[in-house]
């Protein structure tokens, strides 16, 4: 928390989840190719189990993303003499508008503790 500035959020959207997200599409462009390939019938079934995991993975970080945006968007500063508990409910309980007629997607930007 000593090191944190209102600007970390975005750095953590660019410089990870970014990089994660971009990770898995390389490797569902790998398996693709196995499963396209002349490979064994196991090879095959394995890797499109696998790439259903990592697509369901895919999914995830964009919801993720969309919250991790929405707060990077807010810079939220923190108090280091508000303690732990104040300035982690910060990050908790994000709603982010989805359009016209459509619910809020809320959720919780970091894990309970």
């Amino acid at each position: 928390m000593h090191r944190y500035d209102e600007f970390t959020v975005a750095r953590v959207r660019t410089d990870y989840l970014h990089k994660l997200q971009k990770s898995y599409e390389a490797e569902i462009k790998r398996l693709d190719i196995v499963i396209d390939s002349n490979a064994s019938q196991r090879e095959k079934a394995n890797a499109r189990k696998k790439k259903e995991k990592i697509l369901k993975q895919i999914d995830e970080c964009l919801q993720y993303d969309q919250v991790i945006a929405h707060v990077a968007n807010q810079r939220i500063k923190i108090d280091l003499d508000d303690g732990v508990s104040v300035n982690y409910a910060k990050f908790q309980g994000i709603e982010i508008p989805q359009g016209e007629g459509r619910k809020l997607l809320k959720a919780d930007l970091l894990a309970k503790i």
